[in-house]
């Protein structure tokens, strides 16, 4: 074998090895971007169940008073309506689901409203609340296929 062909094979050995490194990197990079997208969807669709109980949460415990929380229908979606007092005058607060997303809807005792009126408050694929007990709620929240259940008891015994 003489000088030039041995060069030429450890050439095309070196490429060849270069190559295959420059492959395999592609491939591993590839495969790191594909686990964090999957990682990423799975955080954002937490996220948006965690911010819609959190959400439903902190407004029924701001308004912790006996007989201020209750489940009505309102075109034929259930809703959770939170009476409150300003100034003496009476309010009520309206959180329902609606073409996909939960809204809010702050009225007037005796307003009427249609439902996509309310402000969107966050996505969703499903809603539901239901009454377990006298002062126990039951939500649950399906986002892209991701459900997430919050139980809540109303402590509170003073009358608003």
């Amino acid at each position: 074998m003489d000088r030039q062909n041995q060069y030429s094979f450890q050439f095309v050995f070196v490429m060849l090895l270069y190559l295959i490194i420059v492959v395999l990197s592609v491939m591993i990079i590839s495969l790191g971007k594909n686990i964090y997208d999957s990682i990423n969807k799975d955080r954002n669709i937490n996220y948006e169940l965690q911010v819609s109980l959190s959400y439903i949460a902190n407004k029924i415990r701001q308004s912790d008073k006996k007989e201020s929380v209750e489940i009505r229908e309102l075109n034929g979606v259930d809703a959770i309506v939170i009476n409150e007092i300003f100034d003496e005058e009476k309010y009520q607060t309206w959180i329902y689901f609606y073409n996909g997303v939960i809204y809010e809807m702050f009225a007037d005792i005796d307003s009427d409203f249609e439902l996509s009126d309310g402000m969107k408050v966050v996505e969703a694929d499903f809603f539901k609340v239901e009454k377990i007990k006298d002062n126990l709620y039951k939500f649950t929240v399906v986002s892209k296929k991701e459900s997430s259940q919050l139980y809540i008891s109303l402590y509170s015994k003073a009358v608003i």
